[in-house]
C-alpha cells in the first residue's frame, strides 16, 4: 500500500508545489525544481524507517520509483524540444562546446592528481579512476560499460555507484541553490545580447515560475498536452526499436541519445513546433522526475563509509568544478554556460532540463543536450584510456 501512495505522491506533488508557489512567493523564488528535489529527500528521510522494516516493500518501492524516473524523463526529453527553434538554439552551441571540452580536461587533470595523492590508500585505484572519468564525462551507462571493458572488480563498482548517487545528489542541490550566486563573483554573467536575440524565439517557454504552469489547466493546454504526449510515446517506441539493434553495453545511453535526437528532428516539422504547450508539459514531468529522484536519495550509506573512496569521489567533484571554473574565467565563458556544461558532464542528459529550469535560461536547453551527448559519446574512450594509463603507472 505504501508503494502505491508514494508513487501517487511522486506524480501529484509537483501540482501541490505549484499551488503553494502561487500562494507563497518564497517557494516560487526558491524554484520549483529545488523545492521538488529537496522535498523528495525529506520524504525519503521520513519514510526510511517504514521501508526498512520489510525488504520486500523497500525493493518494490525502489522498482516503482526507478520506473517513474525512467518513464518521466524519456517522455520529457522530446516534449522539451518539440517547440524550440533549433537554428536559434545552436547559436549558443559554440561556447557550450568549448566549456564542455574544458569540463573534460578538468576531470582528467583532477583524476591524475587525486590518483597520485590516494595511491596506496584505495584498492583498485586505477579502476576507480577510470570509472570516475566515465561517470563524470558521460554518465552511469558509461561507468558500467567501462567496468565491463576493463574487467573491473564488481564490489568496487557497486560501492562506487552508491557513493556516486549520493554525491551527485549533493552536487545537484548545490548547483540548484548556491552555485550561481557563488560563481557569478568570478565568472561573467549570461551575455545580455544573446538573451535579447533569443527572447522572441524562446518567448513561449516563459519564466520558470508557478504561474507558468496554469496554462496546463486550460482546454488548449489539455488538448496540446495529449497530442504531444502521444507523439513523445511514438518517439520512445521508435528509439527503443532502433536501440535494440545496438550492443547491450550501448543500449541505455543509445536510447537516450536517440530519444533526444528524434525529438529535435520532430521540431523541424512546423505543425509540431507550433504545439507550444509541449514544453510546459515536459517541465511538469521534469518536476516529477526531481521529486522521485530526491525520494530515492539514500542517506543511510553514510553510516558505513569507505572514507578513502568517498573522499576521492567527493574531491573529484569539487576539484573538477574548481578547475573548470578557472578555465571558464580565463576563456570568458559565462556562469550559466559553465553550470549547464558542468552538469552535462557530471549529471548527463536527463538532468539538463532540471538545471536549465533552475537557471531560468531556456536558451541553453539544446546546447546543454548537445554537450551532454558529446559526453556520452566520448566518456567510454576517456575512461578506458585513463584506467589503462594509470594501471601501468601506479
Amino acid at each position: 500500500m505504501i508503494e502505491v501512495c508514494i508513487a501517487l505522491l511522486c506524480i501529484v506533488f509537483p501540482a501541490i508545489a505549484i499551488t503553494l508557489g502561487l500562494r507563497h512567493a518564497l517557494i516560487d523564488r526558491a524554484g520549483l525544481v529545488l523545492v521538488c528535489f529537496a522535498s523528495g529527500i525529506l520524504l525519503n528521510t521520513l519514510t526510511g524507517s517504514i521501508t526498512d522494516v520489510s525488504p520486500f516493500v523497500s525493493n518494490s518501492l525502489i522498482n516503482i520509483q526507478t520506473q517513474i524516473t525512467e518513464l518521466t524523463i524519456a517522455l520529457a526529453l522530446p516534449l522539451l524540444v518539440f517547440s524550440i527553434d533549433l537554428k536559434s538554439a545552436f547559436t549558443q552551441a559554440s561556447s557550450s562546446s568549448k566549456s564542455m571540452l574544458m569540463a573534460f580536461a578538468s576531470i582528467i587533470i583532477c583524476t591524475f592528481i587525486l590518483s597520485f595523492i590516494f595511491q596506496g590508500h584505495i584498492e583498485g585505484l586505477w579502476q576507480v579512476a577510470g570509472l570516475s572519468v566515465g561517470a563524470y564525462t558521460g554518465g552511469g551507462p558509461n561507468m558500467a560499460a567501462i567496468n565491463a571493458a576493463i574487467e573491473g572488480d564488481k564490489d568496487i563498482f557497486v560501492m562506487m555507484t552508491s557513493y556516486d548517487i549520493l554525491l551527485s545528489a549533493i552536487y545537484l542541490l548545490f548547483v540548484l541553490s548556491f552555485a550561481k550566486p557563488l560563481f557569478t563573483k568570478v565568472l561573467l554573467p549570461p551575455a545580455q545580447d544573446v538573451l535579447n536575440k533569443s527572447e522572441n524565439k524562446f518567448a513561449h517557454l516563459g519564466e520558470e515560475t508557478s504561474a507558468s504552469y496554469q496554462v496546463l489547466g486550460t482546454l488548449r493546454g489539455l488538448k496540446e498536452g495529449m497530442i504531444t504526449a502521444v507523439l513523445s510515446l511514438l518517439i520512445i517506441g521508435l528509439a527503443l526499436g532502433l536501440a535494440s539493434l545496438l550492443p547491450s553495453s550501448m543500449k541505455s545511453s543509445g536510447t537516450i541519445i536517440l530519444i533526444t535526437t528524434l525529438g529535435m528532428l520532430a521540431s523541424f516539422i512546423p505543425q509540431i513546433r507550433r504545439l507550444t504547450m509541449s514544453f510546459r508539459v515536459g517541465m511538469y514531468l521534469v518536476l516529477v522526475f526531481c521529486f522521485t529522484m530526491g525520494s530515492m536519495t539514500n542517506l543511510s550509506v553514510l553510516a558505513d563509509l569507505n572514507w578513502a573512496l568517498f573522499s576521492y569521489i567527493g574531491l573529484m567533484l569539487i576539484g573538477a568544478m574548481t578547475i573548470h571554473a578557472g578555465l571558464c574565467r580565463v576563456f570568458k565563458i559565462d556562469v550559466d554556460t559553465f553550470l549547464v556544461t558542468s552538469s552535462a558532464a557530471i549529471m548527463s542528459v536527463p538532468f539538463i532540463p532540471v538545471i536549465v529550469g533552475a537557471l531560468r535560461n531556456q536558451a541553453l536547453l539544446v546546447p546543454g543536450f548537445c554537450a551532454a551527448i558529446i559526453g556520452y559519446v566520448l566518456g567510454n574512450y576517456l575512461g578506458i584510456v585513463v584506467a589503462i594509463s594509470l594501471k601501468s603507472i601506479l
